[in-house]
């Protein structure tokens, strides 16, 4: 069978198919992260869902007086939500390195089979050769592609506009809306004369020395409005910094605050564990003197028992020697020995001697 499987190539079109299928996964990320690149890139005009529901969340955050405070999760948060065909983005990008490591998994797993099976040295060797090219031009194309540079642009053009222009406009609104009505009409009126003035044409000399005149003076009530326009926003964004500096000393103050009571927690629970070691300490003093009064008298008393022993043996001793003494002293007195011969002295050792034979 495996003999089979490499006469009829069918390793090398694993291999093919492996990479046609990584180079598609990966065009199709590519497609879908060029086409976010541009719909970000104008994030004002889009029409892709995620991305005006995004915008669309942002703006009612502020318009609930709650904000974003930070974008950058907001941002990566959404992008995580974004599907294509009804699959999440980083499965897409999962199937496609799993792809790769699959191509390369096969490679070794065909070639002990080869060996295991005896076949030709040349055929694993060149079914090896394919896989190793598919992985490679998997990996080339991965390369080219580069998904982490589109990912990058993307997430950099969600958060330019979100805190470089919406963020700003949606607090202006919130914190100063007549002004920004007002900004709004003079726009909208010194567009609408330019206009006017595109459209007619100038009837004589004066007439245009008249509009120019009339130009350059809207021209200066601009320029005095932008002036006054930034003074106001440098007034703003210094308020703004003085209530940053007012809550940044505020938390020093809590911290502080914060670090004197762990402090003297600190203090008190050391003192309190001082006390109970040296109630332990006193404890186990006392626990000492007990035990070695304990053993003294112990001691005094084995020193009694072995005295009184001594004393006991003694006087047993003594009683037996008397005993023994009285006794020996009573079959002296008692016992007559005959008197016998020599022969028959050496009669009674020869039948003592036949007897304990």
């Amino acid at each position: 069978m495996i003999q089979n499987i490499y006469n009829d190539n069918i390793i090398i079109y694993t291999f093919a198919g492996l990479c046609a299928l990584g180079i598609l996964v990966r065009f199709i990320l590519d497609m879908v992260y060029i086409y976010l690149v541009k719909e970000s890139d104008k994030l004002g005009t889009t029409n892709n869902k995620l991305l005006k529901h995004m915008k669309m969340k942002f703006e009612t955050c502020y318009k609930l007086n709650i904000g974003v405070n930070n974008v950058d999760t907001f941002v990566d948060k959404n992008m995580t939500k974004y599907k294509f065909c009804g699959i999440l983005l980083s499965t897409w990008e999962n199937f496609s390195g799993q792809v790769l490591l699959l191509s390369f998994l096969v490679i070794p797993i065909s070639a002990i089979f080869g060996v295991v099976f005896e076949i030709s040295r040349e055929q694993i060797l060149y079914t090896g050769a394919v896989g190793v090219l598919a992985g490679a031009g998997l990996i080339l194309v991965d390369k080219m592609i580069n998904l982490s540079i589109k990912k990058q642009m993307i997430r950099l053009n969600l958060l330019d506009y979100l805190e470089n222009f919406c963020k700003v406009r949606l607090e202006h609104e919130v914190s100063q809306p007549e002004k920004l009505e007002q900004y709004r009409i003079e726009y909208m009126t010194a567009i609408g004369t330019q206009v006017k003035e595109i459209k007619s044409e100038p009837d004589s000399g004066e007439e245009l020395s008249r509009r120019q005149e009339a130009r350059k003076r809207k021209e200066e009530e601009k320029r005095l409005l932008a002036l006054k326009r930034e003074e106001e926003q440098k007034k703003i964004e210094e308020a703004r910094k003085e209530e940053e500096r007012r809550k940044f000393e505020e938390r020093k103050q809590l911290a502080a605050k914060r670090r004197e009571e762990e402090l003297r927690k600190l203090q008190e629970e050391n003192e309190a564990l001082i006390i109970r070691r040296e109630e332990l300490k006193k404890k186990a003093e006392e626990k000492q003197r007990k035990n070695q009064i304990k053993l003294q008298e112990k001691e005094e008393k084995k020193k009694n028992l072995h005295g009184i022993e001594e004393e006991l043996c003694s006087t047993k001793k003594e009683e037996e020697k008397q005993i023994a003494e009285s006794i020996e002293e009573v079959a002296a007195e008692k016992t007559v020995l005959p008197i016998m011969s020599q022969e028959e002295e050496k009669i009674v050792e020869d039948v003592l001697r036949k007897f304990f034979a």
